[in-house]
């Protein structure tokens, strides 16, 4: 990671298939909102749908789902709606 990696709220995209060439051993994450080390989740009860930013697939996922993560800001990055506040 380089210094300027901050910590984003994803989900693993769903389309193993398509991705298992970029990343064999974890997946395609998908970074819905920007937060911090500490940060609870947000709370939601009904699934989240997220259009996967590389292979254009959209998904249903459940809030056990939501993964936090260090990462390198992602370009013309655009937090998910239910993070809006």
């Amino acid at each position: 990671m380089s210094s300027g990696s901050q910590y984003f709220w994803v989900v693993l995209c769903k389309n193993r298939s398509f991705h298992r060439q970029q990343n064999l051993y974890f997946g395609h994450t998908i970074p819905l909102a920007e937060t911090d080390a500490i940060l609870s989740p947000p709370s939601f009860k009904e699934q989240l749908r997220v259009k996967c930013d590389d292979c254009g697939r959209e998904y249903s996922y459940d809030p056990k789902e939501l993964l936090r993560t260090e990462l390198d800001p992602p370009e013309g990055f655009v937090t998910h709606p239910l993070f809006v506040e």
